[in-house]
């Protein structure tokens, strides 16, 4: 693997759940281990199902041939939005790490998805059966990247604390943008 590989990392602004409308996602290029070299803004459905293309167009454009791996804070955008990982990483022939600070519960996730969705099934499907592993305090799903790469670039990423640097980075963005000034922890 490369010194200086590049990732794409990818959070969404913070939005008033079961609202209509639109919110955003922001992605981060990054060459290892915390060099910022390009950002991208989407807008998404909060609780739709545009995730996945919005995704998918990043990497269309002039970084797009650059990024080596695409790293995500979670699954889910805007509410529900689910994106579906294994789309993405055919779309892209670009592996997907995606990472949370816990293990979802998907009973709970179930719950939810049934009280507010017709699709719910759908969109429970592309949370179900990805492949994934703890790490680093991390729950992690990959996707076209085996288990040890994945930890390599996690850890790669890494400079302080759990969170990859271009997660962490897309997090603050989104926030700034959204409030004025950062907050919370991706």
């Amino acid at each position: 693997m490369k010194r200086y590989v590049r990732a794409l990392g990818i959070d969404d602004a913070p939005f008033k759940p079961h609202t209509k409308g639109e919110t955003f996602i922001i992605g981060c290029v990054v060459r290892a281990p915390n060099y910022l070299e390009g950002v991208l803004r989407r807008n998404i459905e909060i609780d739709g199902r545009d995730a996945t293309e919005k995704i998918i167009s990043m990497m269309e454009g002039r970084f797009g041939v650059q990024v080596k791996v695409i790293m995500m804070n979670g699954v889910t955008f805007g509410g529900f939005n689910v994106a579906d990982l294994k789309r993405i990483y055919e779309e892209t022939s670009v592996g997907v790490i995606s990472v949370v600070r816990k293990r979802p519960d998907i009973a709970e996730i179930e719950a939810a998805l049934k009280k507010h969705f017709s699709d719910w099934e759908e969109r429970l499907a592309l949370m179900k059966n990805l492949p994934s592993f703890e790490y680093n305090g991390l729950f992690v799903h990959n996707v076209g990247i085996g288990e040890e790469e994945a930890k390599s670039l996690i850890k790669k990423f890494t400079v302080r604390g759990k969170m990859p640097e271009p997660i962490r980075m897309a997090h603050i963005i989104a926030s700034g943008i959204l409030y004025g000034e950062s907050r919370g922890k991706a």
